[in-house]
């Protein structure tokens, strides 16, 4: 039984508080690995009943799983509405600094703010606020290096999950849903608990190096992206907001940003521990190739302002 416990998840915090009537929640395992002592950014309220606000209009969905209402005063995600036992209703205002999250008075459904995609709708709403996003990938620290295997349901990211934990000196931050975020002029991957197949989800976080665009392929091969392909990939394989103007211009500006400083691959992966090999040596020859490029600019009075592409 819990009274309150706060989270850390992509460096942004938020506490879960009971309300009178709510006392009999617990923490699910995922989530321990980020349980923190931090002040929260972010409040979460359990309580009982229906939002006050119930007159909104309909801005965007994905039944049967949710579906987003607005009103003049907050917004409302409603889940599993046609689900008796499971239906709850997270409400919020635009500044997202406090947050309800409603179920049912009269019920004995079981009382959890873990199922289902509740918290991870909040934050993909926080993070449009120009802080970052999330991107359906499996993301590692390699030494002191991020690395983003994106990629759709099926490509492989979690089976590649598998493969770099049988690796030495290597993190596993998530294997399905990573948080990027850019801190200082660079670019910053976090692990999620919001795990993948292969259930690895973990808090920890790294600069990002380089990103791989993974499909299956008879054998381990990468070619380098150009153009706006990259940032199309992303669209595809994120969770944009898509019904927040607002956000999704500041998505679309991250990514293009984001693909133009650093260097994107297509990646074709044999499932086989063969693809750690490669990846270590094509990161170590892309290295090799930038210096080379950065030392020719020099030489020829040409000052390198960003990393070189290669």
């Amino acid at each position: 039984m819990v009274n309150k416990t706060v989270l850390k998840i992509g460096d942004v915090s938020f506490s879960i508080v009971n309300s009178e009537h709510i006392n009999d929640w617990e923490i699910d395992p995922p989530y321990f690995p980020f349980v923190t002592a931090e002040k929260p950014d972010i409040r979460v309220n359990l309580v009982r009943g229906k939002p006050d606000d119930a007159a909104t209009k309909k801005f965007f969905g994905s039944y049967p799983i949710w579906d987003l209402y607005r009103s003049e005063r907050s917004s409302i995600i409603k889940f599993y509405e046609d689900m008796p036992g499971l239906s709850r209703a997270l409400v919020f205002k635009a500044n997202l600094k406090e947050a309800d999250l409603y179920f049912p008075a009269a019920t004995d459904q079981f009382i959890s703010p873990f199922y289902g995609p509740v918290l991870e709708l909040l934050m993909i709403n926080y993070l449009a606020q120009s802080r970052g996003t999330i991107i359906h990938s499996c993301g590692i620290k390699l030494g002191d290096k991020g690395i983003l295997f994106v990629g759709e349901s099926g490509a492989g990211k979690s089976t590649l999950a598998k493969l770099w934990h049988q690796a030495e000196g290597v993190d596993i931050l998530s294997d399905d849903r990573t948080i990027v975020r850019k801190k200082n002029g660079e670019y910053w991957i976090y692990g999620t608990p919001w795990h993948g197949e292969a259930k690895f989800g973990a808090p920890y976080t790294a600069k990002l190096d380089r990103i791989y665009f993974i499909q299956h392929g008879a054998a381990n091969s990468a070619c380098q992206m150009r153009s706006a392909e990259p940032v199309q990939n992303l669209l595809t394989c994120s969770f944009p907001p898509y019904w927040d103007p607002g956000g999704m211009e500041f998505t679309m500006e991250f990514f293009s940003d984001m693909t133009a400083t650093l260097p994107c691959y297509e990646l074709f992966v044999k499932p086989d521990m063969g693809v750690i090999e490669y990846i270590n040596a094509h990161g170590e020859e892309s290295r090799v190739r930038a210096n080379i490029v950065r030392e020719d600019l020099m030489a020829q009075g040409i000052g390198v302002a960003a990393p070189a592409v290669v």
